[in-house]
């Protein structure tokens, strides 16, 4: 719809320009007619600016804002775009490898600009937006923060699945399972064993996701995907693990 329209304007001011440079031959009034081609190119040229690839404008002052969160004549928070993924929001690159400090640091900072805390007095526009991007803020920072989640979020963004159930998983890893959980099961009421293997399943954990991002880094997205599998099965293992020790009431 933009673009048809930007195109429409843009054959209209040529048609103009075209008519107004004939009658001016007609006329013989060169000078005017080479001060008003000059403003109307001046005219096409700002149609041009705003094309397909033109950025929005602010909803409150009409100023084009490009894609920041907040417009930067009147500071009015805006609509975040529809290709914004938690990456982006939270500024950081968009690869497996992330430096968990800088993202807490840019999470804080974004979180206290965009709290809803902030939008009381704010248009009721302005305090949807806000709730929104809160929302998004956070859902970003917890996905990105967990391994297993930021791996299959990578995934996602380059429509890829990793499958459910354990159809497709490896017998030998399927036996690993099992016998991961008849050791928990086992160790259930001995809070030594229990500590144990708490250290040992995160051990795993953190050599699985070594292995993720190397896969990710090389762009083995198979791999990746296998690897994540992997994870998955560990990172339910060390939820029970976790209730276990609360029910223990092993404290670290």
């Amino acid at each position: 719809m933009g673009l048809r329209l930007t195109n429409s304007m843009l054959n209209l001011t040529l048609n103009g320009l075209t008519k107004f440079t004939r009658d001016c031959s007609r006329n013989g009034i060169h000078a005017v007619c080479a001060r008003r081609d000059s403003d109307l190119g001046l005219k096409l040229s700002r149609v041009s600016l705003y094309s397909s690839e033109s950025p929005k404008k602010c909803w409150q002052c009409d100023f084009p804002y490009k894609s920041d969160l907040f417009c930067q004549k009147c500071k009015t928070l805006q609509e975040p775009p529809e290709s914004l993924d938690y990456f982006d929001i939270l500024g950081v690159k968009k690869n497996y490898d992330v430096q968990d400090k800088e993202m807490r640091k840019k999470y804080r900072a974004l979180q206290n600009l965009l709290h809803p805390d902030r939008f009381g007095n704010k248009t009721e526009r302005e305090k949807q937006y806000s709730e929104n991007l809160s929302s998004l803020l956070n859902k970003a920072y917890a996905t990105l923060t967990n391994p297993l989640d930021r791996g299959i979020y990578l995934l996602k963004l380059k429509n890829l699945t990793i499958p459910e159930g354990t159809t497709s998983l490896d017998p030998m890893f399927l036996m690993e399972i099992m016998e991961r959980n008849e050791e928990v099961q086992d160790a259930a009421n001995n809070k030594d064993k229990i500590k144990k293997l708490v250290v040992k399943n995160h051990t795993i954990l953190e050599e699985l996701s070594r292995k993720a991002s190397e896969a990710f880094h090389n762009n083995e997205l198979e791999e990746a995907k296998k690897i994540l599998v992997k994870m998955k099965y560990y990172a339910s293992l060390d939820e029970r693990l976790k209730k276990i020790k609360q029910d223990l009431g092993i404290v670290d």
